[in-house]
């Protein structure tokens, strides 16, 4: 028993240090995510620039309202047509 129990004690603490290696790295993309989320509402709503069309909110950068655009492409328009008053 002692080579079985030397060989599992060793793959133990190797799995242990990959889980918190994974557990770190899960933790920084979330809080990335989180900050790069935070800075763009920020942006949009403290810098506006009124020389500029207006810009359709959105809450992920590169992704923007391109899922609610795809899903109801009339609705969208309408509904961004509404907010800006134009007729």
């Amino acid at each position: 028993m002692g080579i079985l129990e030397a060989v599992v004690g060793s793959l133990e603490a190797e799995l242990a240090m990959h889980h918190a290696i994974a557990v770190a790295v899960t933790a920084v993309l979330t809080v990335f995510m989180v900050l790069v989320v935070v800075v763009n509402v920020l942006q949009q709503l403290l810098f506006k620039n009124p020389n500029e069309p207006p810009m359709v909110f959105h809450w992920f950068p590169i992704i923007g309202s391109s899922v609610t655009y795809g899903l109801d492409p009339y609705k969208f328009f309408f509904d961004c047509r509404a907010k800006v008053c134009l007729t």
